[in-house]
């Protein structure tokens, strides 16, 4: 059976780094949609309907080719999807604490 996990993902530097009280190293699935920089876990981020913005945080400080990637992927979702979801289920109220704590880590 194969089996998924963020190691692969992470640079050395994060694989110890925790994400909503998870170790990434240790995780199965992302808890959020990644940001990846040349196969590089780098940060998650989340939409967040009611503000029509995306709520994000990353491992290192963002520069400013970062913030440009989330401003253009913020104004896509806004205009041609109005909502992103990481599975079926997902629903704004269902993302909400998620939300809080992406916009608590930076």
């Amino acid at each position: 059976m194969w089996r998924f996990t963020c190691k692969g993902l992470l640079g050395p530097e994060d694989s110890k780094r925790r994400i909503f009280g998870k170790e990434c190293s240790g995780l199965t699935e992302l808890p959020s949609h990644a940001i990846l920089d040349r196969g590089r876990l780098i940060g998650l981020w989340e939409y967040d309907t009611a503000a029509e913005a995306i709520a994000w945080m990353s491992f290192a400080a963002p520069d400013g080719a970062l913030k440009k990637a989330v401003q253009r992927t913020q104004e896509f979702v806004r205009a041609e999807l109005g909502d992103t979801r990481s599975f079926s289920l997902d629903s704004p109220k269902s993302r909400a604490p998620r939300i809080q704590a992406l916009r608590g880590a930076l």
